[in-house]
């Protein structure tokens, strides 16, 4: 799967970080890729284009991973029903989190 090779790609960019403050780093950037993957899912929600969000520039450390997870959000099947606004956006970034945490672990 691709997330898991972006996280590989996390694991490397993290491992620059000083290992006293590891996982406090950690946490920070796995937060960081939750930020991320809500708002891309809430644009994906919102009818955004996906080439739209591919176009932002990122730091070319993290840019493989990004837009991993916005293609992610992309590709990820929506939930309906109740909420399912929210329940689309706090699903997705909840799972890249706890991917990220488990995987930095």
């Amino acid at each position: 799967m691709r997330f898991a090779l972006a996280v590989l790609i996390a694991i490397i960019y993290m491992v620059h970080s000083p290992i006293v403050h590891a996982s406090e780093n950690n946490a920070v950037f796995c937060s960081k890729l939750g930020e991320l993957a809500g708002r891309s899912m809430a644009a994906r929600l919102e009818g955004k284009p996906l080439t739209d969000l591919l176009k932002v520039k990122f730091d070319p450390a993290v840019r493989e991973i990004f837009q991993t997870i916005i293609r992610e959000a992309y590709a990820r099947p929506l939930v309906d029903g109740d909420n399912a606004w929210v329940r689309n956006m706090s699903d997705f970034r909840n799972d890249v989190e706890e991917k990220c945490q488990s995987s930095l672990n």
